[in-house]
């Protein structure tokens, strides 16, 4: 080896391993030792000063690179002869080796002759803090020694200064323990303002969410500008910063970060939708895969308008979750679509898109519930009918709750029971004014009974069956209701006009129809109820439809007994009228009364007879029939399912059902099938529906069956669930809110429905917003808060 590369090899080794500075005479006698008294070396050749700290300025540095500078720059010894330079040579000013001592960040550089602070030098290359530009002692070595003290006295109190101190100590630390990777460790400085960031924005994102689960508006009149403690503010700010002022009252730092003069608080309205946004979209994914994994579902829709005249769309599905005895059923609200057109065509195009959007599997579609209109049955250009064409086993299922309506309002269009429901809806809008209201209240009062309600209810324009409780309060609060009626006809004013004719109302035949209404809506009612409910299934639907029509022949085989009590009752409130049931003047030329029962001797029947088989008996036929007539198209899609649950089916119909869903060879199937009777015989179980079916059948010993209850369970029964959709759009989209924005509404509207059901936390929300795309300047922002 020559003298040469030997003198470098012992330089590089000394100064690795070197625990102190050392002066360039140490140096120098270290190598004059190697150096043999034959040889002689060009100490030109050799960098006395490779530690110089200048040799690093404007160059990218390696871990190695940045502990070296640390510790062991070039330090001139004491009898170091500073050079003079020009810009000092007026006043003789040169650098002083005392400075170095004094400030232990200070270091010189021979190379360009004037000093740095080695510690910015390092870790202040990529720019300044706040504003802080870099200069003199980091990029450009400081020469003006006139101003040194100053400037070095300034330069130790500026922000990145002292940032860069806290990281070379979190470098040195790591570095010399070599307990993991410096690339992991050096932040630790960098990491705590990530934590302090996120501390700060969690409240806002908390409040965001108490806003939306709750369903409360979040902004006011006037939500804009710091937040301000010290003072009460007669504006009213708005929930959201009002509950954001409330929570950071008791929390320093937040309080603190709220009252700075800065205007990035974070708590604009556009920052309230990114949170919004992003809360909806993590609680939508994450239904989204629970939707997929499920393997089947079916698709709920309806339409209502909201308050800005806007046709809103709700989207739903239903399918399975979970497995074993912990499976259950599910409908669960996607979003809000505004449509434009009404039609078939466009409404069935709307439906995919939103699927597809959700990033639903929409080949997975076994069901579609929809109401009756034909917009959406219709078997030409009707929805069902278009998203067939492209996933036919999309079967089409109408509401049942509908069907049950429809049977309702279609059986009472006869002319007595059709009469006494307008009576009641009459004396309900008479009695819904102040004035009228307080003489029915003050006459409950003044009375000895005490009446469970205390006012009367208005008829439900589109849920028959709810009638109920209006006709029911009705006859609780019916003596009430006569005696204040009598009251206003006392009056001098128009009411007394009304009232009169009101009385006059309520007859022989009123009475008796009040009666069986009320007995016919009493038995629709549990069945209403039930249909509504997510767990129902089709066959559960069926047979409840079918013991109300069994009930419903019971009763009319049985009309005598039955409507005899009826029309006692109706005889009671006669009595409190000063009047007796009375059949009214039959004449064979009158077409509009019930004429048919006159006796062939031209006698008439007694009061019970004539209204018995003149009211009670066709309104319940007629109710029989509808009843049977609406739920028949649900028996058809049943039937091929029955095999599932009785020994009574059809092969043919077993077969059909095999090849429409299943892609299996059918005596595969049908043993399969042989042996899951088997199976219920065996343990003595009777499947009252679906999911009782699915809850002990086990996937690897009967997958075709499995997958047939699955599909079975998931078919849409009723809408009831995107209608419950429009009580919450009412609730979040008032008249002060009508230009909220659709991705606002759809965000409020997930966290509000799914509360409770899906859990989202602030820190998955914080997580999210940060890997979004920086499209507006709240998530660039994010990004460098938490410094992603």
């Amino acid at each position: 080896m020559s003298n040469k590369r030997k003198i470098t090899s012992y330089f590089d080794a000394t100064c690795c391993t070197s625990k102190r500075s050392v002066s360039a005479d140490e140096q120098i006698s270290k190598i004059t030792n190697i150096v043999t008294e034959n040889q002689v070396v060009d100490l030109v050749t050799v960098d006395l000063n490779v530690h110089d700290i200048g040799s690093y300025i404007n160059s990218t540095l390696t871990d190695a690179d940045r502990y070296l500078i640390l510790k062991d720059v070039w330090i001139p010894p004491a009898t170091f002869p500073f050079p003079l330079l020009d810009c000092n040579a007026k006043r003789g000013l040169k650098f002083k080796h005392h400075w170095l001592n004094a400030y232990k960040w200070l270091a010189y550089s021979e190379k360009y002759q004037g000093a740095f602070c080695k510690y910015c030098v390092v870790f202040s290359t990529n720019g300044g803090i706040g504003g802080q530009k870099l200069g003199t002692l980091v990029l450009e070595a400081f020469t003006n020694y006139k101003k040194a003290i100053e400037v070095f006295k300034k330069h130790a109190n500026l922000e990145y200064h002292k940032t860069a101190l806290l990281k070379s100590d979190n470098f040195l630390n790591v570095y010399l323990n070599k307990s993991s990777s410096i690339i992991n460790r050096i932040d630790s400085e960098r990491m705590k303002q990530i934590e302090e960031n996120r501390k700060r924005l969690i409240p806002i994102i908390e409040c965001v969410m108490l806003c939306g689960q709750q369903e409360i508006a979040l902004r006011g009149h006037r939500d804009y500008g710091p937040i301000c403690f010290s003072s009460e503010s007669n504006e009213n700010e708005g929930n959201f910063r009002a509950i954001l002022k409330y929570k950071a009252k008791d929390i320093d730092y937040m309080k603190t970060y709220l009252e700075t003069g800065s205007k990035n608080k974070y708590i604009s309205n556009r920052t309230q939708n990114e949170i919004i946004e992003t809360c909806g979209d993590i609680i939508l994914k994450k239904i989204v895969q629970i939707v997929n994994k499920s393997g089947f579902f079916s698709v709920l829709v309806d339409e209502t308008t909201d308050v800005s005249v806007k046709e809103q769309l709700t989207l739903c599905v239903r399918y399975l979750s979970g497995s074993g005895e912990n499976v259950s059923m599910n409908e669960s609200f996607l979003k809000f679509i505004e449509v434009q057109s009404l039609t078939g065509e466009n409404l069935a195009t709307v439906i995919l898109n939103g699927l597809n959007a959700c990033g639903i599997d929409c080949n997975n579609m076994v069901g579609q519930g929809y109401d009756g209109a034909s917009n959406m049955s219709g078997h030409l250009k009707g929805v069902q009918t278009i998203i067939r064409e492209t996933y036919p086993k999309a079967l089409y299922v109408h509401c049942v709750a509908h069907s049950l309506n429809l049977a309702v309002s279609k059986a009472s269009n006869i002319l007595p029971i059709r009469n006494c429901l307008g009576v009641v809806e009459k004396i309900y809008c008479f009695f819904n004014s102040p004035k009228r209201q307080n003489v029915l209240l003050n006459t409950i009062e003044e009375s000895d009974l005490d009446p469970k309600v205390k006012s009367l209810k208005r008829l439900c324009a589109t849920r028959w069956v709810q009638r109920y409780e209006a006709v029911n309060d009705f006859i609780e609060l019916f003596k009430f209701v006569v005696v204040s009626l009598e009251t206003i006809s006392s009056w001098k004013d128009t009411s007394a006009t009304d009232a009169t004719i009101l009385i006059k109302a309520l007859d022989s035949e009123f009475l008796v129809s009040l009666q069986v209404v009320n007995i016919l809506f009493s038995y629709s009612l549990p069945l209403c109820k039930l249909l509504q409910s997510k767990g129902i299934d089709l066959k559960e639907a069926i047979d409840l439809a079918g013991d109300n029509v069994t009930i419903l022949k019971n009763l009319r085989s049985n009309i005598n007994t039955e409507f005899n009590q009826m029309f006692k009752k109706a005889q009671k409130m006669a009595e409190f009228l000063d009047f007796d049931i009375k059949i009214k003047r039959i004449n064979k030329r009158q077409i509009y009364r019930d004429n048919s029962i006159i006796r062939n001797d031209g006698s008439t029947p007694d009061s019970e007879e004539y209204f018995r088989v003149s009211i009670c008996v066709p309104y319940i036929d007629f109710f029989i029939s509808q009843l049977e007539e609406r739920f028949l198209a649900h028996r058809s899609i049943f039937k091929g399912f029955q095999c599932l649950f009785s020994n009574d089916f059809e092969l043919e119909g077993f077969e059909e059902l095999v090849n429409f869903y299943l892609s299996t060879d059918i005596e595969t199937v049908k043993a399969e099938l042989n042996l899951w009777k088997t199976k219920l015989s065996r343990i003595g179980k009777s499947p009252r529906t679906g999911l009782d079916a699915i809850k002990f059948c086990r996937r690897e010993l009967f997958p075709n069956v499995f997958d047939l209850l699955q599909i079975f369970c998931t078919l849409p029964v009723s809408t009831a669930t995107p209608e419950r959709m429009f009580s919450c759009l009412k609730r979040l989209k008032t008249y002060l809110r009508n230009s909220m924005v659709e991705s606002r509404l759809n965000g409020l509207a997930t966290m509000a429905v799914h509360r409770g059901v899906i859990n989202i936390t602030s820190n998955e929300v914080l997580d999210e917003l940060a890997k979004k795309k920086q499209k507006n300047r709240f998530t660039n922002i994010i990004k460098i808060l938490l410094m992603l």
